[in-house]
């Protein structure tokens, strides 16, 4: 291989690098519930310039319905990359991309194979979260009608609730397994090639660019491994509730600087997978809430395993809030999640209890039954 091939091929892994990291700051995005439509197209069209291989001319638009986010003098050319979504509803948005100046032609006018594959998976995820977004809306809406359809809503928002919940993990579960499956072994792959490169290159020059190269592809490579969890934790699957759980709590820990201590008592027995990934991502959102609202410095977390089914408690010394608020008829966007974790835990059978007072601490008490004939956890295997 000449110098003329080594510099094609770290230029094109540098491409590769930028997609992948514009990849991965949408998914990332796109998993947080708490920001408007508005604010996540914003945050996602800003990552799009650098990701395609003339950043400095490089615009973006996406758009759909009435919501419309733009990098600054963005205005159509005929140097134009566009990819257009539409969700299970009908409803249709685009991405487009343009070069305010003419480029060289490559695979689609100037733009590259892999930034058609790039804009193509963007619009994916566009639609699965306004899909996502859309169901959402349907719940609030049947919540607000429920004074006047109180019996025959409640069930079926307790529905709507699980099936949401069991979509989103699904997808979230796709999105991991793909990161994992194409982008984690062809990174992979990619730092193998290039150590048997550097190997054979040793009197070329560039043993720092191989270098910086390699550190850009190892950081690549940690931060898909971090993502795939954070989107699919593989550990509450293969080692259940319990390990999951406190998997989160050191996760929450790290990312928030301050103790999530997790206590447990009695023997872990198995849960069903719709039970354990409702109560997951139920106390995964309680966790949330501690760390953006309560200004809490300790979060415990007391898992009480019993023959019937499982008690969870968190408890925080936070600031705490007034609980009869989030019942009236003036319930903030906030009051919504507890709304939805409580009517998850209807769905189950179980229940959720809510302790707490301004300037006291909160406390949050999950209560879910398992079934008697559930194996006990390690049984069987």
């Amino acid at each position: 291989m000449n110098l003329d091939d080594k510099d094609r091929l770290v230029w094109a892994l540098g491409e590769r690098v930028k997609e992948l990291t514009a990849l991965h700051g949408a998914a990332r995005i796109l998993q947080d519930h708490q920001k408007s439509p508005a604010l996540i197209l914003q945050e996602i069209v800003a990552l799009l310039p650098p990701a395609w291989q003339y950043p400095e001319i490089t615009c973006a638009r996406i758009a759909f319905r009435d919501i419309e986010a733009a990098t600054p003098a963005f205005v159509r050319t005929r140097w134009l990359q566009s990819a257009a979504f539409t969700t299970r509803e009908g409803v249709g948005g685009l991405i487009e991309v343009i070069y305010r100046e003419e480029k060289p032609a490559s695979f689609e006018g100037p733009f590259l194979k892999e930034e058609r594959a790039l804009i193509q998976s963007l619009a994916q995820m566009l639609a699965s979260y306004f899909e996502r977004k859309a169901a959402e809306e349907k719940i609030l809406i049947a919540y607000n009608s429920l004074e006047q359809q109180v019996k025959d809503r409640t069930a079926q928002l307790r529905r709507l609730a699980s099936e949401l919940a069991l979509t989103e993990e699904r997808e979230r579960r796709t999105i991991a397994s793909d990161l994992h499956d194409h982008i984690g072994q062809a990174l992979a792959l990619i730092k193998s090639r290039l150590r048997e490169i550097q190997g054979n290159s040793v009197f070329s020059g560039m043993e720092k660019s191989f270098e910086e190269v390699l550190t850009l592809v190892d950081q690549t490579i940690q931060s898909t491994r971090t993502l795939t969890f954070e989107i699919s934790p593989p550990v509450l699957y293969e080692l259940g509730l319990e390990a999951g759980l406190s998997w989160l709590c050191r996760q929450f820990q790290r990312k928030n600087g301050f103790p999530a201590e997790m206590h447990s008592e009695g023997h872990a027995i198995t849960v069903p997978d719709d039970v354990q990934i409702t109560v997951f991502r139920s106390i995964q959102e309680l966790l949330l809430n501690a760390a953006k609202h309560a200004k809490a410095a300790l979060v415990s977390v007391f898992v009480k395993w019993q023959s019937v089914g499982v008690r969870i408690e968190i408890r925080d010394d936070g600031v705490g809030f007034d609980v009869d608020r989030m019942k009236g008829p003036s319930d903030k966007p906030a009051g919504f999640g507890l709304f939805s974790i409580r009517e998850r835990m209807k769905g189950l059978g179980g229940s959720l209890e809510i302790s707490s007072s301004p300037g006291c601490g909160s406390s949050f008490i999950l209560t879910v039954p398992i079934s008697a004939e559930a194996p006990s956890a390690g049984e069987g295997t």
